[in-house]
């Protein structure tokens, strides 16, 4: 069984687990090192880096030209960019993705400069603070791209975004790192009265930002220390395959791909001699014939009850409960049955019929039913506390039967998993 023995959380680290369990396990626990650099990523280090040199000179009293400024980006650029970068779109070449790191620079020179509407405390400042969670103290820390006080007083906590999308408003409300970052700017500057969060979407120019009160920040540090007493619990780190697999760099290692990939790689007559699939072609086979007899009961069903409703009403009419045929007879019971409102299909009709049951106890204790899925994930997420949990805990020891469950299906398989 994996365990995460981290000590070290940022927020970069946490959005990980939120994301994928599995990627984390695999950078974290497992601590399988790999970088996956794409243009996106160059380029934004690259800017990242111009902007720290900026930054670095304006505070010393220089103020560099754009020119100057560019020549740092194209620097950093080259050290970045090496032969590893996965061009995903062979439409855009390396000078497509430099002009699209200039235009940043510019547009952000542009709008900036002398860069004198507030003073740099620091650039790409380490900051954090201590989180007990379950009894143990951990560290939460991160890099700040530039932290700065406004003419006002206020501490300004900024963020250097190079990505294509421009998020919304409540996207920066919802959005932690840098909510993060001011809890430790509050605690190393104890006075502070306002902090805002600024993210600077530097391809379009634009700036979002954020204010938190404090009960913004009493719920993002329960959240955190949610977040790690999840990791901390968590002995599965199941995938979650979502659209941010596309960008991820363990897919040969996840369950989820790894196969996919594998056959992929392979030529085409080998591929069709691959165990898995034929396995799936041959499942495949099955599920194509499971539908058309599917579809045939359908059918059947259909002439069944048209039939039947003919019966039952021939039997009325003539006054009879049997039905003679040629070989057989055909018996017909009329009666009426009761349909209770259920959770699926009538969930008010049911919660208003099980309110009204629990009026009285003893009928409620004879037709009240014990969700079995509700325990099971009660204990599995720790829902419960003390005695409480103890109990529910040694009901599952008693009553529960551990079975292996295995469930198959059919997906298609996508274009991008195919390249």
């Amino acid at each position: 069984m994996e365990e995460d023995r981290s000590s070290k959380f940022s927020p970069s680290k946490l959005d990980v687990y939120k994301n994928c369990a599995r990627r984390y396990q695999y950078r974290y626990v497992d601590k399988i090192s790999r970088r996956r650099k794409t243009p996106e990523t160059v380029v934004g280090v690259a800017v990242h880096a111009a902007f720290e040199e900026l930054y670095g000179l304006v505070s010393g009293g220089k103020v560099p030209a754009l020119a100057e400024v560019q020549a740092f980006y194209e620097r950093a650029l080259g050290e970045e960019w090496d032969e590893t970068v996965q061009l995903k779109d062979a439409r855009f070449t390396r000078e497509d993705w430099t002009k699209v790191g200039r235009d940043c620079v510019e547009l952000y020179y542009g709008a900036h400069a002398p860069f004198s509407e507030d003073r740099t405390v620091a650039v790409e400042k380490r900051v954090g603070f201590p989180l007990e969670v379950e009894g143990r103290e951990y560290r939460i820390e991160g890099f700040v791209d530039r932290l700065s006080l406004a003419p006002d007083g206020a501490f300004e906590i900024h963020d250097y975004k190079t990505a294509k999308s421009l998020p919304n408003q409540e996207h920066a409300d919802a959005d932690w790192q840098l909510a993060l970052y001011e809890l430790a700017v509050r605690r190393e500057w104890p006075d502070t009265k306002e902090v805002r969060l600024k993210w600077h979407y530097v391809r379009h120019g634009k700036i979002l930002t954020s204010v938190r009160d404090a009960a913004a920040r009493e719920r993002l540090l329960a959240d955190v220390a949610k977040t790690i007493a999840a990791i901390k619990h968590d002995h599965e780190f199941a995938p979650n395959e979502t659209a941010l697999c596309d960008w991820c760099e363990y897919r040969d290692l996840c369950p989820v791909f790894a196969h996919p990939l594998k056959v992929a790689a392979l030529p085409a007559e080998e591929r069709k001699r691959d165990d898995g699939v034929k396995l799936v072609d041959a499942l495949a086979e099955v599920e194509a014939k499971r539908r058309k007899v599917k579809d045939e009961l359908k059918t059947l069903d259909l002439e069944k009850k048209d039939l039947d409703d003919r019966i039952a009403a021939f039997a009325e009419a003539a006054g009879v409960t049997t039905v003679a045929g040629g070989a057989a007879d055909a018996t017909v019971a009329i009666k009426d049955e009761v349909h209770l409102p259920t959770k699926t299909h009538e969930p008010e009709r049911h919660e208003a019929l099980e309110r009204d049951a629990r009026k009285t106890p003893e009928l409620w204790s004879e037709v009240a039913r014990l969700d079995g899925h509700a325990l099971v994930e009660g204990v599995r997420a720790r829902r419960w506390a003390g005695a409480l949990f103890a109990a529910a805990e040694s009901l599952l020891e008693r009553y529960g039967r551990r079975e292996p469950s295995r469930a198959v299906r059919l997906k298609k398989r996508r274009a991008a998993d195919e390249e």
